[in-house]
């Protein structure tokens, strides 16, 4: 809970904004791994940590098990796990919704558009160590989110939102995993931008789908290494 306390330093949180204040807090420390799979989640802790009352916090919990970041199990709430099935679903939908982004941007190849992804990654920083994993993180992340946007779906833009909070937190709980491969990853997204830059769909799709199978790999094979250091023999 000590990822959560920053909060309670900033004071009781507001009335009128308490459950949805709340919501957000558990939800960041949930998806930076802060708080990790299995962590039991106390209302009685949580509403002495954040400085609010018991209620806001089981709106919270409510909230956070239909958004598939929180289970309840005879009443008691902790932070959702995931295992390899939840790595292999999540990336299957990545190479059904992404796609379409890249499709209609071939339309027209809107000149803004295209130097805006063409250059999305220029100025990063290089991630691993001793590199900002995070803020590498926080710019792939971006990078997606923006692909899918230029489908211009509404629905498909909404679905991939439901499902991109536990793709965020599968990134930063499997980040360790990237460190034998990060020079393959920053390369992976040039690909897809210099594809991008070229006007090149079929190039731009093959390098996209290449690099969401390539990351799919790599976490199944992270997944599986620390599910057997949790379960040794077992």
């Amino acid at each position: 809970m000590d990822a959560l306390a920053p909060m309670r330093a900033q004071g009781p949180l507001r009335t009128l904004r308490m459950s949805e204040t709340a919501y957000e807090a558990i939800e960041g420390a949930i998806v930076r791994c802060e708080l990790a799979p299995g962590t039991p989640l106390v209302d009685r802790q949580l509403s002495e940590v954040l400085g609010v009352s018991r209620t806001p916090i089981r709106d919270a919990m409510q909230s956070l098990e239909a958004a598939g970041l929180v289970v309840r199990t005879r009443g008691r709430y902790s932070v959702a796990g995931f295992d390899l099935d939840d790595v292999r679903e999540l990336f299957e939908m990545r190479r059904l919704l992404e796609p379409p982004g890249l499709e209609r941007l071939a339309a027209d190849w809107d000149p803004a558009v295209v130097e805006e992804l063409a250059t999305f990654f220029d100025g990063a920083p290089e991630p691993g160590p001793p590199g900002p994993y995070e803020e590498y993180l926080a710019r792939d992340h971006a990078f997606h989110k923006r692909i899918v946007a230029l489908s211009g779906n509404s629905r498909l833009i909404r679905f991939y939102a439901i499902a991109e909070k536990q793709i965020n937190r599968i990134r930063h709980y499997l980040a360790p995993g990237y460190e034998g491969r990060m020079k393959e990853v920053v390369n992976e997204h040039r690909d897809v931008c210099e594809a991008i830059a070229a006007h090149d769909l079929d190039a731009a799709r093959a390098a996209l789908i290449s690099h969401l199978e390539a990351g799919e790999a790599t976490m199944a094979k992270y997944l599986a290494q620390q599910q057997e250091k949790e379960n040794p023999g077992g």
